[in-house]
């Protein structure tokens, strides 16, 4: 800067060019510092190690609480979903009793976790659904339909208190799918209070349901081969997104909105998954079809199976060859977890290419991706947590937790992460890396 004076460029090519540079690009700032060396580049921050990256055996502990409201001598079963908000965990029992705990962090390398007892309350309307399940005189096959796991749950803030980031308990709203009433139900967190039953159109049993990252979308899955991509509390979303088949229908509702109807199955739904960022809504079903759907649109993008004899990833919807998958998780980097009926894990892009896969040798109840580490944390009936390199799935860490029955469900907390977990015999675990 200052260096070049332009009324003494005789050569009207330069300094035209010279002009243009500066106009485009600026000039170079004159030098701030003449005199006195340098200063050195500061040091780069250590940055935290990623919760669950680069782990080897016995890097994961486990801290089970004393006292804690659930477990083997109480009433309320085993864990069927947990929640992680904040610094609060919400547990809902079998019987339907949701239990909140307060977690805080602590200094202790040994123990750098504290687990305190909050509230103990019953859901409002679901003593009938319990006495139904119980009662001697209903068919195995009907109570088998009447179960609920931890993909039946699902936790958002409501969207007032997402819009201002709340997180009291009054913003918050429980949702599940009811099997024996065909509908969706919201709860209210701070109340228990049943606010509304909703079936978006569904024909018979809702089995599942999922809400997204951000929490203002929801889609379920039921056994009229459809799902349903809901709007949760945010009436401009809804107004933005929902099509004109679903307007036709008559089906918006002051707490949830329906917006899409998502064909593409025939068989009943078995599982979904769905990422607001990607706009992506995942979902499979009894048959072994796997079909991809745009969340904002509702279009479908495509559908995928796996062949049975040779599992072999096929272009197009099963024919009576398909595994049934049971547990979807999408990355954010376009691909998507699958658990299948036979014990295959496997990783799939939304282009339909399987990049890998593994065999687990158990049944997995619940898995979820920890994006920070480019993990996938797996649960099930052996009773162990497995953290996999989501690459290649293999095994890079196994926690035994056995003595408290098979893993029922699994939540990650936000900061720090430790992960919960959720066993058949009513216990909550908290896992966390042990620092040596």
């Amino acid at each position: 800067e200052g260096s070049v004076d332009l009324d003494k460029i005789t050569d009207d090519i330069e300094r035209k060019a010279i002009e243009g540079h500066i106009q485009n690009f600026g000039q170079t700032p004159s030098q701030l510092i003449t005199k006195l060396p340098h200063p050195e580049r500061l040091a780069k921050e250590k940055q935290p190690i990623a919760p669950f990256a680069s782990l080897h055996a016995g890097d994961l502990k486990v801290h089970t609480p004393a006292k804690q409201f659930g477990g083997p001598k109480s009433s309320y079963g085993a864990i069927l979903s947990l929640h992680a908000i904040g610094d609060s965990v919400f547990v809902l029992h079998s019987d339907f009793t949701l239990c909140s705990y307060k977690l805080n962090a602590t200094r202790n390398n040994v123990l750098p976790v504290q687990i305190k007892a909050d509230k103990c309350r019953t859901l409002e309307n679901c003593s009938i659904l319990t006495r139904i399940v119980d009662n001697d005189k209903v068919s195995n096959e009907q109570r088998s339909r009447l179960m609920f796991d931890n993909d039946s749950f699902a936790l958002t803030m409501g969207g007032n208190y997402r819009a201002a980031d709340h997180g009291a308990d009054s913003s918050l709203l429980l949702l599940s799918c009811d099997a024996f009433e065909n509908v969706v139900k919201i709860h209210s967190i701070e109340t228990l209070q049943l606010q509304r039953s909703v079936s978006g159109g569904h024909r018979g049993s809702v089995n599942c349901i999922q809400v997204s990252e951000d929490g203002a979308l929801m889609v379920t899955g039921g056994d009229d081969a459809t799902c349903r991509v809901w709007v949760i509390e945010h009436d401009a979303l809804a107004t933005a997104i929902t099509d004109g088949y679903v307007s036709s229908l008559g089906l918006d509702d002051d707490e949830i909105t329906c917006a899409h109807v998502l064909f593409g199955h025939v068989s009943p739904i078995t599982c979904v998954a769905i990422c607001s960022k990607l706009d992506v809504v995942v979902s499979g079903s009894k048959d072994g079809s796997i079909c991809i759907h745009n969340i904002r649109s509702g279009k479908f993008v495509r559908s995928l199976h796996v062949d049975a004899v040779t599992q072999d990833v096929k272009d197009s919807c099963a024919r009576n060859n398909g595994i049934t998958p049971q547990k979807l998780v999408i990355h954010m980097d376009g691909s998507f977890v699958a658990y299948f009926s036979d014990g295959t894990l496997m990783v799939i892009t939304i282009n339909g290419q399987c990049t890998s896969k593994a065999h687990v040798g158990e049944k997995i109840n619940a898995m979820m991706i920890c994006h920070e580490s480019e993990v996938l944390i797996t649960g099930g009936e052996l009773g162990s947590v497995r953290v996999r390199t989501l690459n290649d799935l293999v095994v890079k860490c196994t926690l035994n937790i056995k003595k408290y029955g098979p893993i029922t469900t699994l939540a990650l907390t936000s900061d720090p992460n430790f992960l919960c977990v959720g066993s058949s015999n009513g216990f909550l675990s908290v896992v966390f890396r042990n620092i040596k």
